[in-house]
């Protein structure tokens, strides 16, 4: 069957006074709004959920001007990883080419490049797998009696000990001073306060994200200042989705928007209203799946928020 087409409404029309640029087009944000608004909890209440499982190898289909520095952003991955993407038939990918289909990583895959000197066994423990593990893997191209590998040879190392960070490993924010849209590390809040409730917290290895169910239409803030990367809609079950680079090693994403009001290289305020709740994408009610990457790795955005 084909693939389903993304609705056409997008971006949206600029929205009521309180959105991202008022008649003159001056951008506007309210930092601090508070709306009072009733969310009854009751059993007919959809719980927030997002599809996408961590173990689920994506298959994409390379645009012009794609880069793996791009569909990084995209995918949720760290660069490093992006040196394991594969052609369908198990290849390794020397250059992008449009048109090519290419299977991007699990989020519980690692990709492991081979330092001389190396052995299969000493690679499968430190990332608390077997060799045999690694050999299984059609990617790496391993025969079950080879032991010698290659320098610069890229294995695939599935179900890792994850790219997830423990409070401990969490960094401390530090403001750079050579660009003004540098954020503060200081996130805010990306719903108004009472206008949702965490319906999904945030789990290592089963649901990487923070969801807030909230009514449709709900103002979507900026957690900090940033530059708009992404914004569309996405291939992967996000819906329409914001991601914003934040300059200190840390990027936010907005998915399962309604609509949005940014796009790519925009410089957003803190606070800044970037779109509103919906349920677009892989989603089975209105709600924000909110993320939250530090160096590419994904954290509890409840270690950061207030």
């Amino acid at each position: 069957a084909p693939a389903a087409l993304p609705p056409a409404a997008t971006p949206a029309p600029s929205p009521e006074p309180d959105a991202r640029r008022d008649s003159a087009g001056t951008r506007l944000f309210l930092p601090f709004l508070t709306l009072q608004l009733a969310w009854p909890q009751t059993s007919q209440t959809a719980k927030a959920q997002d599809a996408n499982p961590l173990t689920e190898r994506f298959h994409y289909t390379i645009k012009p001007g794609d880069t793996l520095a791009d569909l990084a952003v995209e995918f949720g991955r760290d660069v490093k990883s992006m040196s394991c993407v594969r052609t369908e038939s198990g290849d390794e990918v020397m250059r992008l080419i449009p048109g090519q289909r290419i299977v991007i990583p699990a989020l519980t895959d690692l990709c492991h490049i081979v330092k001389a000197g190396q052995t299969l066994e000493q690679i499968a423990a430190w990332y608390g797998v077997t060799p045999q593990t690694l050999m299984a893997v059609p990617e790496n191209h391993l025969a079950s009696d080879a032991r010698t590998l290659q320098a610069g040879q890229t294995l695939l190392i599935p179900h890792a000990r994850s790219r997830y960070r423990s409070p401990e490993e969490v960094h401390v924010a530090q403001p750079r001073r050579d660009g003004w849209w540098y954020g503060d590390g200081e996130f805010i809040w990306p719903l108004p306060r009472g206008s949702f409730w965490i319906s999904q917290r945030f789990k290592h290895g089963k649901h990487m994200a923070l969801d807030m169910a909230a009514p449709l239409g709900t103002p979507v803030y900026a957690a900090d200042m940033g530059r708009v990367v992404k914004a569309g809609w996405s291939e992967i079950g996000y819906g329409y989705r914001v991601i914003i680079d934040h300059g200190i090693d840390y990027i936010t994403l907005y998915a399962h928007l309604s609509e949005y009001y940014v796009q790519s290289g925009d410089i957003v305020q803190k606070g800044e209203i970037i779109g509103r709740v919906g349920t677009t994408g892989n989603s089975t009610g209105p709600h924000l799946h909110f993320e939250i990457r530090d160096y590419g790795y994904l954290i509890d955005p409840l270690l950061v928020l207030p």
